[in-house]
């Protein structure tokens, strides 16, 4: 019977390699030279390899029924956020205070799949817009970011700036990429093609896998 990918298992081609990404456990896999195996054409998440299927189905990652994808189309990102970095008003430093909270509930200790899961349902707005508000409060962000602890740790950055986003009915997609020889993953936020909290020449290194806000 024919075997797709479960509805927990993103998967990206890069360069041929397929990587796969179980959203709940947060474990990687890359598959070299796999894509003739997959069939992604129409948004279909097919696995063409009864073999690779066999596998993939004993390590819990296929579904006999094949799952619609709803998720939006990253733009390709394009642009980086420059600037002076600001100064935090008394309402943006109260809202850096409750984002940390929020981090303290729901990132600390918490599995990978959770911590994606909460992101989707704690205060999500939608994939967000580039506006001059969403902008001077990027700005601001980084100028407390070196007060917070592990303030170079990718996912721990990108998940504590889009909380305080939200603080304030704002909102970025939470992106999720990986590259190969050598295997590396990485996320950072992006509002269309704007990369808010990294540099562009560093996402270009990455293909997207998985995306939380679009």
């Amino acid at each position: 019977m024919t075997q797709h990918l479960a509805a927990h298992a993103a998967a990206a081609d890069v360069d041929g390699d397929i990587v796969i990404l179980d959203v709940v456990g947060g474990h990687y896999y890359c598959l070299p030279d796999a894509a003739a195996a997959f069939d992604f054409t129409n948004g279909a998440r097919r696995i063409i390899d009864e073999g690779l299927a066999e596998d993939l189905a004993a390590m819990d990652l296929t579904d006999q029924r094949p799952e619609p994808v709803s998720r939006a189309v990253l733009q390709t990102a394009a642009r980086q956020l420059d600037g002076t970095d600001m100064r935090l008003d008394r309402r943006e430093r109260w809202h850096a205070v409750a984002a940390y909270g929020e981090m303290l509930r729901f990132y600390y200790a918490r599995p990978f799949g959770r911590v994606l899961t909460l992101a989707q349902a704690v205060g999500a707005q939608g994939p967000g817009r580039d506006t001059p508000e969403l902008r001077r409060r990027v700005l601001a962000f980084r100028q407390w970011l070196p007060w917070a602890p592990f303030p170079g740790v990718c996912l721990f950055r990108s998940r504590m700036l889009l909380a305080f986003l939200r603080k304030s009915g704002l909102d970025a997609t939470w992106v999720f990429g990986v590259r190969t020889w050598p295997f590396e993953a990485h996320c950072w936020l992006q509002v269309e093609d704007l990369v808010l909290d990294d540099t562009l020449d560093n996402v270009r290194n990455f293909t997207p896998i998985f995306m939380v806000g679009a």
